[in-house]
Protein backbone atom coordinates (compact mmCIF):
# COMPACT_ATOMS: atom_id res chain seq x y z
CA UNK A 1 0.00 0.00 0.00
CA UNK A 2 1.35 3.42 -0.96
CA UNK A 3 2.00 6.19 1.52
CA UNK A 4 -0.66 8.36 -0.11
CA UNK A 5 -3.25 5.64 0.46
CA UNK A 6 -2.13 5.08 4.06
CA UNK A 7 -2.20 8.81 4.75
CA UNK A 8 -5.67 9.15 3.21
CA UNK A 9 -7.00 6.27 5.32
CA UNK A 10 -5.48 7.73 8.50
CA UNK A 11 -6.98 11.16 7.79
CA UNK A 12 -10.35 9.58 7.00
CA UNK A 13 -10.34 7.55 10.24
CA UNK A 14 -9.31 10.55 12.36
CA UNK A 15 -11.98 12.79 10.83
CA UNK A 16 -14.60 10.01 10.87
CA UNK A 17 -14.12 9.03 14.51
CA UNK A 18 -13.72 12.64 15.61
CA UNK A 19 -16.89 13.76 13.88
CA UNK A 20 -18.68 10.61 15.07
CA UNK A 21 -17.84 11.41 18.67
CA UNK A 22 -18.90 15.02 18.11
CA UNK A 23 -22.22 14.09 16.58
CA UNK A 24 -22.85 11.41 19.19
CA UNK A 25 -22.46 14.05 21.85
CA UNK A 26 -24.70 16.30 19.80
CA UNK A 27 -27.28 13.50 19.61
CA UNK A 28 -27.23 13.05 23.39
CA UNK A 29 -27.59 16.80 23.91
CA UNK A 30 -30.39 17.03 21.34
CA UNK A 31 -32.22 14.12 22.98
CA UNK A 32 -31.91 15.81 26.36
CA UNK A 33 -33.12 19.09 24.85
CA UNK A 34 -36.17 17.30 23.44
CA UNK A 35 -36.85 15.73 26.83
CA UNK A 36 -36.46 19.06 28.61
CA UNK A 37 -38.77 20.66 26.05
CA UNK A 38 -41.44 18.05 26.67
CA UNK A 39 -40.95 18.43 30.44
CA UNK A 40 -41.43 22.18 30.09
CA UNK A 41 -44.66 21.53 28.17
CA UNK A 42 -45.83 19.22 30.98
CA UNK A 43 -44.84 21.87 33.54
CA UNK A 44 -46.83 24.50 31.65
CA UNK A 45 -49.81 22.16 31.53
CA UNK A 46 -49.64 21.55 35.28
CA UNK A 47 -49.17 25.25 35.99
CA UNK A 48 -52.26 25.92 33.90
CA UNK A 49 -54.19 23.42 36.05
CA UNK A 50 -52.79 25.07 39.19
CA UNK A 51 -53.99 28.42 37.87
CA UNK A 52 -57.48 27.00 37.33
CA UNK A 53 -57.39 25.56 40.83
CA UNK A 54 -56.44 28.92 42.34
CA UNK A 55 -59.08 30.72 40.25
CA UNK A 56 -61.84 28.37 41.44
CA UNK A 57 -60.66 28.82 45.02
CA UNK A 58 -60.67 32.62 44.66
CA UNK A 59 -64.17 32.47 43.18
CA UNK A 60 -65.36 30.35 46.10
CA UNK A 61 -63.86 32.73 48.62
CA UNK A 62 -65.54 35.63 46.75
CA UNK A 63 -68.97 33.98 47.14
CA UNK A 64 -69.49 33.30 43.47
CA UNK A 65 -70.83 29.78 44.11
CA UNK A 66 -74.02 28.85 45.95
CA UNK A 67 -72.75 25.99 48.08
CA UNK A 68 -76.20 25.29 49.52
CA UNK A 69 -77.51 24.52 46.04
CA UNK A 70 -74.29 22.67 45.09
CA UNK A 71 -74.59 20.36 48.07
CA UNK A 72 -77.82 18.94 46.68
CA UNK A 73 -75.93 17.29 43.81
CA UNK A 74 -72.50 15.65 43.84
CA UNK A 75 -71.82 16.70 40.23
CA UNK A 76 -72.66 20.32 40.99
CA UNK A 77 -70.56 20.16 44.14
CA UNK A 78 -67.52 18.80 42.28
CA UNK A 79 -67.68 21.76 39.89
CA UNK A 80 -67.04 24.01 42.90
CA UNK A 81 -64.07 21.99 44.22
CA UNK A 82 -60.79 23.63 42.99
CA UNK A 83 -58.70 20.45 42.70
CA UNK A 84 -61.48 18.53 40.95
CA UNK A 85 -61.93 21.30 38.34
CA UNK A 86 -58.12 21.52 37.91
CA UNK A 87 -57.89 17.75 37.35
CA UNK A 88 -60.65 17.88 34.72
CA UNK A 89 -58.94 20.75 32.90
CA UNK A 90 -55.57 18.96 33.05
CA UNK A 91 -57.07 15.75 31.67
CA UNK A 92 -58.80 17.58 28.82
CA UNK A 93 -55.63 19.42 27.79
CA UNK A 94 -53.55 16.23 28.14
CA UNK A 95 -55.86 14.43 25.74
CA UNK A 96 -55.52 17.30 23.27
CA UNK A 97 -51.68 17.13 23.17
CA UNK A 98 -51.54 13.32 23.29
CA UNK A 99 -50.23 12.75 26.83
CA UNK A 100 -51.61 10.94 29.85
CA UNK A 101 -52.20 12.34 33.32
CA UNK A 102 -53.29 11.31 36.76
CA UNK A 103 -53.12 12.57 40.33
CA UNK A 104 -51.55 9.73 42.36
CA UNK A 105 -51.91 9.76 46.14
CA UNK A 106 -52.06 7.29 48.99
CA UNK A 107 -55.58 5.77 49.34
CA UNK A 108 -57.11 7.77 46.47
CA UNK A 109 -60.87 8.23 46.19
CA UNK A 110 -60.69 7.54 42.44
CA UNK A 111 -59.08 4.12 41.61
CA UNK A 112 -57.61 5.65 38.46
CA UNK A 113 -55.21 7.60 40.68
CA UNK A 114 -53.93 4.49 42.52
CA UNK A 115 -50.11 5.00 42.81
CA UNK A 116 -47.60 2.44 41.53
CA UNK A 117 -44.14 1.80 43.01
CA UNK A 118 -42.56 4.75 41.22
CA UNK A 119 -45.39 7.08 42.28
CA UNK A 120 -44.95 6.07 45.92
CA UNK A 121 -41.18 6.71 45.77
CA UNK A 122 -41.71 10.19 44.28
CA UNK A 123 -44.45 11.05 46.79
CA UNK A 124 -42.18 9.96 49.63
CA UNK A 125 -39.37 12.13 48.24
CA UNK A 126 -41.74 15.13 48.00
CA UNK A 127 -42.87 14.62 51.60
CA UNK A 128 -39.26 14.45 52.86
CA UNK A 129 -37.95 17.40 50.82
CA UNK A 130 -40.92 19.80 51.05
CA UNK A 131 -40.34 22.88 53.19
CA UNK A 132 -44.08 23.48 53.78
CA UNK A 133 -44.18 26.88 52.07
CA UNK A 134 -43.43 28.38 48.69
CA UNK A 135 -43.49 26.55 45.39
CA UNK A 136 -44.16 22.84 45.56
CA UNK A 137 -41.35 20.48 44.50
CA UNK A 138 -41.27 18.86 41.06
CA UNK A 139 -39.45 15.88 39.56
CA UNK A 140 -39.30 13.84 36.37
CA UNK A 141 -37.88 10.43 35.47
CA UNK A 142 -37.28 8.39 32.32
CA UNK A 143 -39.34 5.20 32.66
CA UNK A 144 -38.05 2.77 30.02
CA UNK A 145 -40.56 0.08 31.02
CA UNK A 146 -43.52 2.37 30.31
CA UNK A 147 -41.59 4.11 27.50
CA UNK A 148 -42.53 7.49 28.93
CA UNK A 149 -41.27 10.64 30.60
CA UNK A 150 -43.08 10.90 33.94
CA UNK A 151 -43.34 14.48 35.22
CA UNK A 152 -44.54 15.09 38.79
CA UNK A 153 -45.64 18.32 40.47
CA UNK A 154 -46.59 18.09 44.16
CA UNK A 155 -50.05 19.30 45.26
CA UNK A 156 -50.12 21.16 48.58
CA UNK A 157 -53.43 21.23 50.48
CA UNK A 158 -55.13 24.62 50.86
CA UNK A 159 -57.74 25.77 53.35
CA UNK A 160 -60.49 24.88 50.86
CA UNK A 161 -59.24 21.27 50.76
CA UNK A 162 -60.07 20.79 54.44
CA UNK A 163 -63.81 21.02 53.57
CA UNK A 164 -63.63 17.46 52.18
CA UNK A 165 -60.31 16.17 53.56
CA UNK A 166 -60.15 17.90 56.95
CA UNK A 167 -61.24 16.91 60.47
CA UNK A 168 -64.09 14.33 60.47
CA UNK A 169 -65.47 16.01 63.59
CA UNK A 170 -66.51 19.01 61.46
CA UNK A 171 -68.79 16.95 59.20
CA UNK A 172 -71.90 17.91 61.19
CA UNK A 173 -71.09 21.61 60.91
CA UNK A 174 -70.13 21.43 57.26
CA UNK A 175 -72.27 18.68 55.82
CA UNK A 176 -75.00 18.06 58.38
CA UNK A 177 -73.91 14.50 59.35
CA UNK A 178 -72.16 13.07 62.35
CA UNK A 179 -70.47 10.23 60.42
CA UNK A 180 -67.38 12.25 59.43
CA UNK A 181 -68.07 11.98 55.67
CA UNK A 182 -68.18 14.62 52.93
CA UNK A 183 -70.92 15.05 50.26
CA UNK A 184 -69.34 12.33 48.08
CA UNK A 185 -69.91 9.80 50.85
CA UNK A 186 -66.18 9.32 51.60
CA UNK A 187 -64.81 9.63 55.11
CA UNK A 188 -62.76 12.75 55.67
CA UNK A 189 -58.98 12.05 56.05
CA UNK A 190 -58.18 14.63 58.78
CA UNK A 191 -55.57 16.36 56.55
CA UNK A 192 -54.32 19.89 57.20
CA UNK A 193 -53.51 22.91 55.12
CA UNK A 194 -49.92 22.90 53.74
CA UNK A 195 -49.52 19.09 53.70
CA UNK A 196 -48.61 17.11 50.55
CA UNK A 197 -50.50 13.87 49.93
CA UNK A 198 -50.56 13.77 46.13
CA UNK A 199 -49.13 15.18 42.93
CA UNK A 200 -50.04 16.01 39.36
CA UNK A 201 -48.44 13.44 37.03
CA UNK A 202 -48.04 13.89 33.28
CA UNK A 203 -46.77 10.90 31.25
CA UNK A 204 -45.22 11.89 27.91
CA UNK A 205 -44.50 9.12 25.33
CA UNK A 206 -40.74 8.61 24.98
CA UNK A 207 -40.58 6.77 21.65
CA UNK A 208 -41.46 9.79 19.44
CA UNK A 209 -38.76 11.84 21.18
CA UNK A 210 -36.10 9.16 20.71
CA UNK A 211 -37.18 8.56 17.11
CA UNK A 212 -37.04 12.27 16.31
CA UNK A 213 -33.62 12.64 17.91
CA UNK A 214 -32.32 9.59 16.05
CA UNK A 215 -33.72 10.83 12.75
CA UNK A 216 -32.02 14.18 13.21
CA UNK A 217 -28.79 12.42 14.17
CA UNK A 218 -29.05 10.16 11.10
CA UNK A 219 -29.50 13.14 8.80
CA UNK A 220 -26.55 14.87 10.45
CA UNK A 221 -24.51 11.68 10.06
CA UNK A 222 -25.24 11.48 6.35
CA UNK A 223 -24.18 15.10 6.03
CA UNK A 224 -21.03 14.17 7.95
CA UNK A 225 -20.19 11.38 5.52
CA UNK A 226 -20.63 13.74 2.56
CA UNK A 227 -18.39 16.34 4.20
CA UNK A 228 -15.78 13.69 5.04
CA UNK A 229 -15.83 12.43 1.45
CA UNK A 230 -15.32 15.92 0.06
CA UNK A 231 -12.55 16.65 2.57
CA UNK A 232 -10.86 13.34 1.77
CA UNK A 233 -10.87 14.07 -1.98
CA UNK A 234 -9.45 17.54 -1.35
CA UNK A 235 -6.77 16.16 0.99
CA UNK A 236 -5.77 13.50 -1.54
CA UNK A 237 -5.52 16.06 -4.34
CA UNK A 238 -3.51 18.50 -2.20
CA UNK A 239 -1.18 15.74 -0.99
CA UNK A 240 -0.67 14.54 -4.54
CA UNK A 241 0.26 18.00 -5.82
CA UNK A 242 2.36 19.15 -2.87
CA UNK A 243 3.93 15.94 -1.60
CA UNK A 244 3.63 12.78 -3.66
CA UNK A 245 4.44 14.16 -7.15
CA UNK A 246 7.67 15.80 -5.86
CA UNK A 247 8.50 12.58 -4.01
CA UNK A 248 7.96 10.60 -7.21
CA UNK A 249 10.45 12.89 -8.97
CA UNK A 250 12.93 12.34 -6.12
CA UNK A 251 12.45 8.58 -6.44
CA UNK A 252 13.10 8.74 -10.19
CA UNK A 253 16.39 10.59 -9.70
CA UNK A 254 17.42 8.26 -6.87
CA UNK A 255 16.83 5.29 -9.17
CA UNK A 256 19.27 6.88 -11.65
CA UNK A 257 21.85 7.29 -8.88
CA UNK A 258 21.23 3.71 -7.71
CA UNK A 259 22.06 2.54 -11.24
CA UNK A 260 25.54 4.10 -10.80
CA UNK A 261 25.08 7.44 -12.54
CA UNK A 262 26.32 10.07 -10.08
CA UNK A 263 26.48 12.76 -12.74
CA UNK A 264 22.78 13.58 -12.13
CA UNK A 265 22.20 16.99 -10.55
CA UNK A 266 19.39 17.32 -7.99
CA UNK A 267 18.22 20.90 -8.14
CA UNK A 268 14.83 22.19 -6.99
CA UNK A 269 13.69 25.51 -5.61
CA UNK A 270 11.35 24.85 -2.70
CA UNK A 271 11.39 26.17 0.85
CA UNK A 272 9.52 23.26 2.41
CA UNK A 273 10.53 19.78 3.63
CA UNK A 274 10.60 18.43 0.04
CA UNK A 275 13.15 21.11 -0.85
CA UNK A 276 15.23 20.12 2.18
CA UNK A 277 15.11 16.48 1.03
CA UNK A 278 16.31 17.49 -2.44
CA UNK A 279 19.15 19.52 -0.92
CA UNK A 280 20.22 16.69 1.38
CA UNK A 281 20.13 14.14 -1.46
CA UNK A 282 22.18 16.47 -3.66
CA UNK A 283 24.81 16.82 -0.93
CA UNK A 284 24.79 13.05 -0.41
CA UNK A 285 25.29 12.43 -4.14
CA UNK A 286 28.19 14.90 -4.27
CA UNK A 287 29.78 13.32 -1.19
CA UNK A 288 29.48 9.80 -2.63
CA UNK A 289 30.95 10.99 -5.92
CA UNK A 290 33.94 12.51 -4.09
CA UNK A 291 34.37 9.29 -2.11
CA UNK A 292 34.34 7.24 -5.30
CA UNK A 293 37.04 9.48 -6.81
CA UNK A 294 39.15 8.94 -3.68
CA UNK A 295 38.50 5.19 -3.68
CA UNK A 296 39.48 4.96 -7.34
CA UNK A 297 42.83 6.64 -6.65
CA UNK A 298 43.38 4.47 -3.57
CA UNK A 299 42.63 1.29 -5.52
CA UNK A 300 45.16 2.22 -8.19
CA UNK A 301 47.79 2.88 -5.52
CA UNK A 302 46.82 -0.36 -3.81
CA UNK A 303 47.39 -2.34 -6.98
CA UNK A 304 50.95 -1.02 -7.38
CA UNK A 305 51.77 -1.40 -3.69
CA UNK A 306 50.50 -4.99 -3.51
CA UNK A 307 53.01 -6.06 -6.18
CA UNK A 308 55.91 -4.68 -4.11
CA UNK A 309 54.58 -6.30 -0.95
CA UNK A 310 54.43 -9.69 -2.64
CA UNK A 311 58.19 -9.88 -3.26
CA UNK A 312 59.02 -8.47 0.19
CA UNK A 313 56.80 -11.06 1.88
CA UNK A 314 58.64 -13.92 0.16
CA UNK A 315 62.04 -12.71 1.50
CA UNK A 316 60.59 -12.32 5.00
CA UNK A 317 59.17 -15.83 4.90
CA UNK A 318 62.53 -17.37 3.93
CA UNK A 319 64.38 -15.48 6.73
CA UNK A 320 61.74 -16.52 9.27
CA UNK A 321 62.19 -20.20 8.39
CA UNK A 322 65.97 -20.02 8.93
CA UNK A 323 65.54 -18.16 12.22
CA UNK A 324 63.06 -20.77 13.43
CA UNK A 325 65.56 -23.60 12.79
CA UNK A 326 68.34 -21.81 14.76
CA UNK A 327 65.95 -21.08 17.63
CA UNK A 328 64.97 -24.77 17.81
CA UNK A 329 68.63 -25.85 18.11
CA UNK A 330 69.31 -23.29 20.85
CA UNK A 331 66.22 -24.40 22.74
CA UNK A 332 67.44 -28.04 22.76
CA UNK A 333 70.81 -27.06 24.26
CA UNK A 334 69.21 -24.89 26.91
CA UNK A 335 66.83 -27.71 27.84
CA UNK A 336 69.80 -30.04 28.54
CA UNK A 337 71.48 -27.43 30.77
CA UNK A 338 68.17 -26.79 32.50
CA UNK A 339 67.78 -30.52 33.27
CA UNK A 340 71.25 -30.57 34.96
CA UNK A 341 70.46 -27.47 37.00
CA UNK A 342 67.14 -28.96 38.07
CA UNK A 343 68.92 -32.12 39.29
CA UNK A 344 71.42 -30.04 41.33
CA UNK A 345 68.56 -27.96 42.71
CA UNK A 346 66.68 -31.09 43.76
CA UNK A 347 69.78 -32.51 45.55
CA UNK A 348 70.30 -29.19 47.34
CA UNK A 349 66.68 -29.19 48.44
CA UNK A 350 67.10 -32.76 49.75
CA UNK A 351 70.22 -31.78 51.77
CA UNK A 352 68.40 -28.70 53.07
CA UNK A 353 65.52 -30.93 54.13
CA UNK A 354 67.88 -33.32 55.96
CA UNK A 355 69.62 -30.41 57.71
CA UNK A 356 66.24 -29.00 58.70
CA UNK A 357 65.22 -32.40 60.10
CA UNK A 358 68.48 -32.63 62.09
CA UNK A 359 67.88 -29.12 63.38
CA UNK A 360 64.39 -30.10 64.53
CA UNK A 361 65.79 -33.26 66.23
CA UNK A 362 68.44 -31.25 68.11
CA UNK A 363 65.82 -28.68 69.10
CA UNK A 364 63.59 -31.47 70.41
CA UNK A 365 66.53 -33.00 72.39
CA UNK A 366 67.40 -29.58 73.75
CA UNK A 367 63.82 -29.09 74.88
CA UNK A 368 63.81 -32.55 76.55
CA UNK A 369 67.09 -31.82 78.40
CA UNK A 370 65.75 -28.46 79.54
CA UNK A 371 62.57 -30.13 80.74
CA UNK A 372 64.65 -32.84 82.54
CA UNK A 373 66.70 -30.13 84.25
CA UNK A 374 63.54 -28.36 85.34
CA UNK A 375 62.04 -31.62 86.66
CA UNK A 376 65.23 -32.42 88.62
CA UNK A 377 65.15 -28.93 90.11
CA UNK A 378 61.56 -29.52 91.15
CA UNK A 379 62.54 -32.96 92.60
CA UNK A 380 65.37 -31.36 94.56
CA UNK A 381 62.99 -28.75 95.92
CA UNK A 382 60.47 -31.48 96.85
CA UNK A 383 63.18 -33.59 98.58
CA UNK A 384 64.40 -30.59 100.52
CA UNK A 385 60.86 -29.78 101.58
CA UNK A 386 60.36 -33.44 102.61
CA UNK A 387 63.65 -33.34 104.57
CA UNK A 388 62.45 -30.27 106.42
CA UNK A 389 59.16 -32.00 107.13
CA UNK A 390 60.95 -35.10 108.46
CA UNK A 391 63.17 -32.92 110.66
CA UNK A 392 60.04 -31.29 112.06
CA UNK A 393 58.60 -34.78 112.57
CA UNK A 394 61.76 -35.74 114.58
CA UNK A 395 61.41 -32.64 116.70
CA UNK A 396 57.75 -33.43 117.29
CA UNK A 397 58.59 -37.03 118.31
CA UNK A 398 61.16 -35.73 120.80
CA UNK A 399 58.51 -33.42 122.27
CA UNK A 400 56.10 -36.34 122.43
CA UNK A 401 58.82 -38.37 124.27
CA UNK A 402 59.14 -35.61 126.83
CA UNK A 403 55.39 -35.53 127.27
CA UNK A 404 55.30 -39.34 127.65
CA UNK A 405 58.06 -39.14 130.26
CA UNK A 406 56.00 -36.61 132.21
CA UNK A 407 52.98 -38.90 131.94
CA UNK A 408 55.10 -41.85 133.18
CA UNK A 409 56.25 -39.82 136.16
CA UNK A 410 52.66 -38.84 136.91
CA UNK A 411 51.67 -42.53 136.73
CA UNK A 412 54.44 -43.48 139.18
CA UNK A 413 53.28 -40.76 141.57
CA UNK A 414 49.70 -41.93 141.15
CA UNK A 415 50.77 -45.53 141.89
CA UNK A 416 52.52 -44.39 145.12
CA UNK A 417 49.49 -42.34 146.12
CA UNK A 418 47.22 -45.33 145.50
CA UNK A 419 49.49 -47.55 147.58
CA UNK A 420 49.45 -45.06 150.44
CA UNK A 421 45.67 -44.79 150.15
CA UNK A 422 45.36 -48.59 150.37
CA UNK A 423 47.51 -48.63 153.48
CA UNK A 424 45.37 -45.91 155.06
CA UNK A 425 42.19 -47.78 154.09
CA UNK A 426 43.52 -50.95 155.72
CA UNK A 427 44.15 -49.04 158.86
CA UNK A 428 40.59 -47.69 158.79
CA UNK A 429 39.21 -51.19 158.83
CA UNK A 430 35.63 -51.74 157.76
CA UNK A 431 35.09 -48.03 157.12
CA UNK A 432 37.99 -47.79 154.69
CA UNK A 433 37.06 -50.85 152.59
CA UNK A 434 35.30 -48.79 149.88
CA UNK A 435 38.17 -46.35 149.73
CA UNK A 436 40.58 -49.30 149.45
CA UNK A 437 38.70 -50.55 146.39
CA UNK A 438 38.99 -47.14 144.75
CA UNK A 439 42.65 -46.89 145.62
CA UNK A 440 43.23 -50.33 144.12
CA UNK A 441 41.50 -49.31 140.86
CA UNK A 442 43.57 -46.12 140.72
CA UNK A 443 46.71 -48.16 141.21
CA UNK A 444 45.73 -50.52 138.36
CA UNK A 445 45.03 -47.55 136.12
CA UNK A 446 48.42 -46.07 136.99
CA UNK A 447 50.10 -49.36 136.14
CA UNK A 448 48.31 -49.48 132.75
CA UNK A 449 49.36 -45.91 132.10
CA UNK A 450 52.97 -46.77 132.92
CA UNK A 451 52.84 -49.74 130.56
CA UNK A 452 51.31 -47.60 127.76
CA UNK A 453 53.84 -44.84 128.19
CA UNK A 454 56.66 -47.35 127.95
CA UNK A 455 55.20 -48.69 124.68
CA UNK A 456 54.82 -45.15 123.33
CA UNK A 457 58.40 -44.36 124.31
CA UNK A 458 59.62 -47.43 122.41
CA UNK A 459 57.57 -46.42 119.34
CA UNK A 460 58.92 -42.87 119.50
CA UNK A 461 62.47 -44.23 119.66
CA UNK A 462 61.76 -46.32 116.54
CA UNK A 463 60.27 -43.24 114.78
CA UNK A 464 63.28 -41.15 115.73
CA UNK A 465 65.58 -43.83 114.38
CA UNK A 466 63.58 -44.08 111.12
CA UNK A 467 63.46 -40.29 110.84
CA UNK A 468 67.21 -40.06 111.15
CA UNK A 469 67.64 -42.64 108.40
CA UNK A 470 65.14 -40.81 106.19
CA UNK A 471 66.95 -37.52 106.69
CA UNK A 472 70.26 -39.13 105.78
CA UNK A 473 68.71 -40.75 102.67
CA UNK A 474 67.12 -37.50 101.60
CA UNK A 475 70.43 -35.69 101.94
CA UNK A 476 72.05 -38.29 99.71
CA UNK A 477 69.13 -37.91 97.21
CA UNK A 478 69.56 -34.14 97.16
CA UNK A 479 73.24 -34.55 96.43
CA UNK A 480 72.49 -36.97 93.57
CA UNK A 481 69.79 -34.65 92.17
CA UNK A 482 72.28 -31.78 92.23
CA UNK A 483 74.78 -33.94 90.35
CA UNK A 484 72.09 -34.90 87.77
CA UNK A 485 71.07 -31.28 87.35
CA UNK A 486 74.73 -30.39 86.70
CA UNK A 487 74.96 -33.12 84.04
CA UNK A 488 71.71 -31.88 82.48
CA UNK A 489 73.11 -28.35 82.28
CA UNK A 490 76.26 -29.67 80.62
CA UNK A 491 74.11 -31.66 78.14
CA UNK A 492 71.97 -28.56 77.42
CA UNK A 493 75.08 -26.47 76.73
CA UNK A 494 76.40 -29.18 74.40
CA UNK A 495 73.05 -29.35 72.58
CA UNK A 496 72.98 -25.53 72.30
CA UNK A 497 76.36 -25.65 70.60
CA UNK A 498 75.22 -28.50 68.32
CA UNK A 499 71.96 -26.60 67.53
CA UNK A 500 73.90 -23.48 66.50
CA UNK A 501 76.17 -25.51 64.25
CA UNK A 502 73.18 -27.34 62.71
CA UNK A 503 71.40 -24.01 62.16
CA UNK A 504 74.50 -22.65 60.41
CA UNK A 505 74.69 -25.75 58.21
CA UNK A 506 70.93 -25.59 57.50
CA UNK A 507 71.19 -21.89 56.58
CA UNK A 508 74.09 -22.52 54.22
CA UNK A 509 72.32 -25.48 52.60
CA UNK A 510 69.11 -23.44 52.29
CA UNK A 511 71.02 -20.64 50.57
CA UNK A 512 72.56 -23.19 48.20
CA UNK A 513 69.12 -24.70 47.48
CA UNK A 514 67.60 -21.26 46.97
CA UNK A 515 70.42 -20.26 44.63
CA UNK A 516 70.04 -23.47 42.62
CA UNK A 517 66.24 -22.93 42.52
CA UNK A 518 66.75 -19.40 41.24
CA UNK A 519 69.25 -20.70 38.71
CA UNK A 520 66.77 -23.39 37.66
CA UNK A 521 64.03 -20.74 37.41
CA UNK A 522 66.28 -18.54 35.32
CA UNK A 523 67.14 -21.48 33.07
CA UNK A 524 63.44 -22.33 32.83
CA UNK A 525 62.64 -18.72 31.92
CA UNK A 526 65.43 -18.81 29.37
CA UNK A 527 64.04 -22.04 27.95
CA UNK A 528 60.55 -20.55 27.74
CA UNK A 529 61.94 -17.38 26.18
CA UNK A 530 63.80 -19.38 23.57
CA UNK A 531 60.68 -21.47 22.99
CA UNK A 532 58.67 -18.27 22.66
CA UNK A 533 61.24 -16.92 20.25
CA UNK A 534 61.03 -20.17 18.32
CA UNK A 535 57.23 -20.07 18.35
CA UNK A 536 57.19 -16.41 17.36
CA UNK A 537 59.67 -17.17 14.61
CA UNK A 538 57.47 -20.02 13.42
CA UNK A 539 54.43 -17.77 13.67
CA UNK A 540 56.31 -15.10 11.76
CA UNK A 541 57.14 -17.67 9.13
CA UNK A 542 53.51 -18.72 8.90
CA UNK A 543 52.41 -15.08 9.02
CA UNK A 544 54.86 -14.23 6.28
CA UNK A 545 53.43 -17.02 4.15
CA UNK A 546 49.92 -15.89 4.95
CA UNK A 547 50.97 -12.31 4.26
CA UNK A 548 52.20 -13.35 0.86
CA UNK A 549 48.88 -15.04 0.19
CA UNK A 550 47.06 -11.97 1.53
CA UNK A 551 49.08 -9.74 -0.78
CA UNK A 552 48.05 -11.91 -3.71
CA UNK A 553 44.41 -11.69 -2.58
CA UNK A 554 44.87 -7.94 -2.15
CA UNK A 555 46.10 -7.72 -5.71
CA UNK A 556 43.05 -9.62 -6.93
CA UNK A 557 40.81 -7.44 -4.72
CA UNK A 558 42.38 -4.29 -6.16
CA UNK A 559 41.65 -5.57 -9.64
CA UNK A 560 38.04 -6.34 -8.64
CA UNK A 561 37.65 -2.86 -7.13
CA UNK A 562 38.97 -1.27 -10.29
CA UNK A 563 36.42 -3.22 -12.30
CA UNK A 564 33.65 -2.29 -9.82
CA UNK A 565 34.43 1.44 -9.80
CA UNK A 566 34.54 1.43 -13.58
CA UNK A 567 30.77 0.75 -13.46
CA UNK A 568 30.07 4.18 -11.92
CA UNK A 569 29.62 7.27 -14.03
CA UNK A 570 31.26 10.24 -12.29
Amino acid sequence: MKISQKLSIIIFLIVFFGMSALFYGSYIKQKNDWINFEVSKARALVLEAEAVREAIADAGRAGVYDYETARSSVDKFLHTVPIAVAMNVLKAKADEIGVKMKVPKVSPRNPVNEPDKTDLEVLDMFTRNDKGTGSTPEHFIIDKELDAIRYYKAVRLTKECEICHGDPATSMELWGNDQGIDPTGVRMENWREGEIHGAFEVMIPLSPIISGARMDAFRNYLALLVVIGILLVLVIMVNRLLIFLPLKDVNKRLATIAAGDFSVKLEIRRNDEIGEVYTSLSKTSDSVRDVLYTVMESVNNLASTSAELSSTSEHIAQGAVAQAEEASATASAVEEVNATVLEVSQNARNVAGSAENAKHSVEDSHKIVRQTKMMMEKIAEAVMETEATVRELGKSSEQIGLIVQVIDEIADQTNLLALNAAIEAARAGEHGRGFAVVADEVRKLAEKTTTATKQIAEMIQHIQADTGGAVAGMREGVEKVDAGKQKAEEAAESLDKTLREVENVSGEVTLIARATDEQAGAMDMMTRSIENISNVTKDNSVAASESAEAVEQLSRLAADLQALIARFKL
